[in-house]
Formats: structure tokens, sequence, C-alpha cells
């Protein structure tokens, strides 16, 4: 990755982890006489006297007092100079050459779940700016971006495992300006730092006054009963956590500074039709919205050939195929699907269903030797790989190629979706991709089937072998998505469950492992042992690392929904609580001590993963509302 262009500009706050009470400054810090505090159940705020700057925050959006490290940075280039005036709820600011008695350039009105920013035409006009260490908090900005780096208001400034603040204002088009962008994690200089910055604009001219006003809010589904249970605490703080929008590119990433993938977008989609209004005018399927017009207009991401390093001056991380990703396609038609059956968009559908028929039509392609199943063009045969190719799914260091159960999973999903909308739309094309999905599903079981391990294999290679790892993800998406029947479903679920237990894996605490045995040497893609890469045939030193069977909370929405589908209770209590209390704790977001991030983890809990924060995983808390 590229370093920071920050460098000189951002640097950690020093003051981190203090706890304030309600007293006048000079009181609570006696040292620190140039700072401001204010508190409440819902947040923890100190600003410094001497220029409109918040020097720590935290939030908690359930008002029980949660705190964390303090994941501010801090903004050497305010140039002006300013005087202040405090009371205990709120701070003004003036700079050096007003008079104390005029109106301040900025003032910070504090109540127990907002914020008021006033902003006064004045003589020097520097923004009021935040800037949030990644390495700390995966913070992002949520709303419509027209253009790159600007957001219109209202929008989200969500902060995971803390809370959510709602941006309103008096002048409807002030946009925010927001940047992110990450380092590499070999770099180790202090000053440097993976961040996003967020800049209100002063008054001007144009608009001599502006209020802007920070809500606190907590988005989530309404379920019965759960406002008073723990264990929830974590649905409620984070069930938008999956939305992450990278200011660059316009579209939903992995995380803010991060890549977006187009194989991941109907997992946002999905949850989307279920999040309730993010503020008046602004639903979740809006985000949704603006990444599809943006692959709809040409764009690529990881998944998609032409998708390159810094990719439109983001700091992206190139797709290294000749070939899309066989999930691609399947997954933008079906996060399409979902916003046309949720949003209820008939003008969106008619300006762009030639384009999803094309999306559609891609995948039908991809039905090579015509039995009904997608294939991708590399073979997936034992020892084909050479660490230089992707493969054909997510899972972008196992060997899943040719047929590949996971994506033709997705494909069945996509062609009956949109089938469906274009037959309730009296187009007559839509039999044709119902007729498709109904055949893939005709022989889907009986490729994949493994009589062997009474379990699905994750794929069918060129030369007719079955790859077969106990794929828990693979065999959970088929029951989710109904392409085994019941009866099939609870067979391979008991293959699956008593195989999970024979080899140990019981702590649900650290998510799931994608596969229960190594995966040999040559089904691996890449040979560095930090991605799990075996150098032993056998795959077993490399076992636990990565994807390579490392748990994680990616894709245990599927095995979840599964067990909910087949009515399994007392294998979804063992499973799902202890995934619920992880996102409580926030064991799925972070860095460990080995600078490793706590999306990917050996069966012990060591950490392997890199993103910091994989917004894929909080897919699992759809699972709170039931079968979906």
């Amino acid at each position: 990755m590229k370093k920071s262009t920050r460098r000189n500009f951002i640097k950690t706050v020093s003051v981190v982890g203090l706890s304030i009470p309600l007293l006048s400054p000079e009181k609570v810090f006696g040292q620190f006489l140039d700072l401001f505090a204010f508190e409440s159940p819902f947040m923890k705020v100190i600003m410094q006297k001497d220029c409109p700057q918040l020097t720590s925050l935290w939030v908690d959006s359930l008002g029980k007092n949660k705190t964390a490290d303090n994941p501010l940075l801090s903004d050497d280039k305010i140039n002006a100079k300013y005087k202040s005036k405090i009371s205990s709820k709120s701070i003004s600011y003036w700079t050096e050459n007003q008079e104390i008695n005029s109106l301040p350039a900025w003032k910070f009105i504090f109540s127990e779940k907002s914020i008021q920013v006033i902003s006064e035409k004045n003589d020097i006009s520097e923004p009021f700016n935040v800037t949030v260490n990644q390495e700390l908090n995966h913070a992002t900005v949520l709303g419509i971006m027209k253009e790159r780096n600007k957001v219109s208001l209202p929008c989200l400034i969500h902060l995971p495992d803390m809370g959510t603040f709602r941006v309103t204002s008096n002048v409807p088009e002030v946009e925010l300006l927001i940047d992110a962008r990450r380092i590499s994690t070999e770099v180790k200089n202090d000053e440097e730092h993976s961040f996003v910055s967020i800049s209100f604009p002063a008054a001007s001219n144009e608009h001599p006054r502006i209020i802007y006003q920070l809500e606190i809010v907590s988005i989530y589904p309404d379920i019965a009963g759960i406002n008073n249970n723990p264990l929830y605490d974590g649905f409620r703080r984070n069930f938008i956590n999956i939305f992450q929008v990278n200011p660059r590119l316009r579209v939903l990433a992995n995380n803010s500074s991060s890549d977006p993938c187009a194989f991941t977008l109907y997992m946002s989609a999905q949850l989307a039709q279920y999040t309730p209004p993010l503020s008046d005018g602004l639903i979740a399927m809006d985000l949704v919205k603006m990444t599809l017009d943006r692959y709809i207009s040409g764009m690529k991401a990881y998944g998609l050939v032409g998708y390159t390093d810094n990719y439109e001056g983001a700091d992206t991380v190139s797709w290294k195929s000749k070939y899309d990703s066989l999930d691609s396609h399947p997954s933008l038609l079906m996060a399409a699907c979902y916003y046309i059956n949720s949003a209820k968009d008939n003008k969106w559908q008619n300006e762009n269903v030639s384009s999803l028929i094309d999306w559609a039509d891609i995948i039908i392609k991809k039905d090579i030797d015509g039995d009904g199943l997608i294939e991708y063009p590399l073979s997936g045969n034992y020892g084909s790989w050479n660490g230089k190719q992707r493969p054909a799914n997510w899972w972008d260091t196992i060997g899943f190629a040719h047929k590949d159960a996971y994506s033709n999973a997705l494909a069945y999903r996509a062609l009956n979706l949109f089938g469906d909308i274009l037959k309730n739309a009296g187009k007559p094309d839509g039999q044709k991709y119902l007729d498709q999905a109904a055949k893939l599903k005709s022989v889907y079981f009986s490729t994949f089937y493994n009589p062997e391990s009474g379990v699905l294999a994750g794929w069918k290679s060129m030369d007719g072998q079955l790859h077969d790892y106990y794929f828990t993800f693979v065999n959970s998406i088929a029951i989710s998505y109904g392409l085994i029947s019941a009866e099939q479903g609870n067979q391979v679920m008991d293959n699956l469950l008593s195989k999970m237990e024979a080899v140990g894996f019981t702590d649900f605490s650290l998510g799931m492992p994608g596969n229960l045995i190594p995966i040999k040497k040559g089904d691996y893609t890449v040979p560095d042992h930090r991605w799990g890469g075996p150098t032993q045939e056998d795959g077993t030193d490399g076992f636990q690392i990565y994807e390579n069977g490392g748990a994680t909370a990616c894709y245990t929405y599927f095995t979840v929904d599964a067990l909910q589908k087949l009515k399994r209770n007392s294998d979804l209590k063992k499973i799902f609580p202890p995934i619920l209390k992880s996102v409580k704790e926030g064991n799925f977001n972070g860095k460990c001590e080995n600078r490793m991030s706590k999306d990917w983890k050996t069966w012990k809990g060591e950490c392997w993963g890199y993103e910091g924060f994989l917004c894929d995983g909080y897919m699992v808390l759809l699972a709170c509302l039931g079968e979906k």
C-alpha cells in the first residue's frame, strides 16, 4: 500500500483513556488547563481551549458509559490563533482579531445525546476537522456522495463498537469533506496512521451562519425484548457495521480506506432491506444504489478484470486474474434485485434493466458446457496453482475453480430473483433466467455431494475430482438458498457438525472456520505462510492461518441461517450466542499485539487478519431477525 500523504499532518493525541467527571476543566485536569471537558452516559468529549479541535472522543449509542481507546488524531494544520470562553456545556472560539463580544467563529454546545456546532462568518473561515486513527477505530461516513470526497447532508458518522452521529444542518446544500487512507502494515513510523478525516466547512459569504447538529443515534431493527438483554448490545450498536463507504471511490467497500469488492455487495444489500431509515431522506438502500450506479457506469472493483493498484487514486490492491471472479456478477445482480424489491424504484429499474440483463446474461454464458452450472475458466486441478492466479470467488487463497459450489449458489439466487422481477414487470425474458436457475438446481447436489464425507465439496475440477475440505459456508449457503432439500440439508449438517466436534472446534466466540480440515498444498493458491500457505503436502503447517481454516465472523451468517431454516434450535444455541457476545465485545474489530487483526484467528485466538475491520462478518447480525 502507499503511505499516507498526511505524514506530518496528523499524529496521535496524547490524552487517551481518561474518564472525565462533569466538573470545571481546571478542577478536572489540574495541569491540563488548556482543555475543556464534557461527559454524559452517551459521550465523553475533550476539546482544546486554544483552537476548535476535539482532543478526545468516546461515544456509546446505548448510553451505557462504554469507553474505549480515544481514536482521534490531532490536526497540525490549524493556522489561526483562537481565544475561547467556556461554560459547563459549551465552548466558544473567536479568532485572534475578533472582539470577544462579537459572534464567535465556532461554538460547540453539548447535551446528553448531541453536539451542536455553530459557525459564524469570520476573518479566517477555517473548517472544523475531525480525524480518526483507523488503527483504533474504523470510522466511516455514510451518505450520498455525488462527488469524490464530498458527502451530502444528512449523513451518519459511524464508529464501530462505539456509536453513531446523525449529522444534519440548517443549510441543506452544505457538504462535508471526507477522506480515508490506509498505509502498509509494515510501516512502523509512529507519525503515520491509516485515517478517516471529516471536515465541516466554516461559514462564508454565501452561508454566513451554519449550524451542524450531531445527534447520537442507534440504528437497528426493532426486535421485541432485546433492549434489556445485554447479549444484543453489539447488535444494537453495530447493526450498520456492514456499511462502510470509500470516499475516494464513492462506493461500499471492505472499510472506508479499503477495497470495494463486487462479490460482497449482495451482503450489504441483503441487510439494507431490514435497516431502519438512517435519517429523513436517507436509507441504507441509497448507499447500495449509489454503489450500483458506479458499477453500471463501468467502475471496476476487486473481483473484476481491470481493477488495479491505486485505482482512481484510492489505496487499492489489484485483481490479479485474467477473468472476473465467478461470484462477482451474481453478487451485483442480487444487490440490484434487493434494491428493486425493497425500494420499489420503478424509475431506476426501467432506466437500468438493460445493464441488469447484461449481468444476467454474463452469468448464463459462464455455463460453458451447458449442464446448468457456471464454470470458472481455470481448471482447479490439484497442483495447478502457481501463486500468481486468483481463484473463482471471495475465498481468494483457496483453489476454487471450474465448477465452484459457492458461486453457483449465488448464481442460482441471482437468476431466480431477477427472473421474478422481470416476470412481475411483464417481461418475457424472465422465464429464461428462472429456467436456467432450475437447471442449475437440478444438478447441484449430484455434482457436489461427496458420499465419502457426507457433505458438499467446494469445487469440482476439470479432471473430475471433488475438492472437499468440509467447507462450512458451502454447505450452509446451499441450505440457506434452498438448493438442497431439508432432508439433504439435515444430512450434510449432521456430518458437518459431527466433523466439527471431531476436529475439536468448539469456541464459537471466534466465529467459525471456513473449512474444518487443512487445505492441501496443491489446492492452496499462495505459498506464503503468512496467508496460510503450507509447505507440507497435507497442508497442516498452514492450517488455522487466515483462510486455511482460520476462524472468522465472515460467512457465519449462512450457518446460523441454515440452522434456523432446519429448526435445529439446540445447535443454534451452541453457535449463535457466543458470536453475538463477541460482536458486543468488539472481538472482530481492531488489531492484536502481533499487529495482525482480529478478523481472522487460529482456533486458540491468535490473530492472522490484515484488514483491521472486515465488514462482511457483520452480516451475521441479520440472523437476529430469524429466517431471511
